[in-house]
C-alpha cells in the first residue's frame, strides 16, 4: 500500500529544502493540465488540437513559523523591490518512485505580513507559476 507523505518527500526549489508544511491535506498541490481542445462537428466527427501547456500553478502551503515560510518571504519582498527572481527545482518521492521537475517559475501570490486575532494563527500559501512541470512515474511502485 503507498504511503504519500511530505515528511518522506522532498521539494527543493532554488537551492532551498522546504519545510514546515501546514497541517493542510493539500500543502502541496501540483497542478492539472488541459492537454488537448476537442470539437465535435454535427455529423459526430472530432478533431483534437494541443493545448501546448507544459506547466501550471504550484501551492505551497507552510505553517506561519516555518524556516521556509521566512525564505519565501524574502523573495516576496524582493519582487516587491523590483527584483526578478526565477525559480527552478525538483520534488522527489523516494518511497514511490516519484520525480517532478519544475523550471521557468516565478512567485505570483504570496501574503504580505502575518494573518492573525483570536484564534489560530493562519498558514501561509505561496503560489508560483511554472512554464513546465515535468512528472517521471517510470520508477513508481505503488
Amino acid at each position: 500500500m503507498p504511503d504519500f507523505s511530505l515528511e518522506q518527500s522532498s521539494f527543493i526549489l532554488n537551492g532551498h529544502t522546504v519545510v514546515g508544511w501546514s497541517d493542510d491535506a493539500d500543502a502541496l498541490s501540483l497542478p492539472n493540465i488541459d492537454l488537448a481542445n476537442v470539437t465535435r462537428g454535427a455529423g459526430g466527427g472530432m478533431v483534437s488540437t494541443s493545448t501546448g501547456e507544459k506547466g501550471g500553478p504550484v501551492i505551497l502551503k507552510l505553517l506561519p513559523n516555518s524556516p521556509s515560510t521566512i525564505f519565501f518571504m524574502n523573495a516576496l519582498a524582493a519582487q516587491l523591490k523590483g527584483a526578478s527572481v526565477k525559480w527552478a527545482g525538483v520534488y522527489r518521492d523516494p518511497q514511490n518512485g516519484v520525480t517532478v521537475l519544475v523550471s521557468g517559475g516565478v512567485l505570483t501570490n504570496g501574503p504580505l505580513g502575518q494573518t492573525m486575532g483570536k484564534g489560530e494563527t493562519a498558514n501561509r500559501e505561496f503560489t508560483f507559476e511554472f512554464e513546465q512541470v515535468t512528472p517521471d512515474y517510470l520508477a513508481a511502485n505503488f
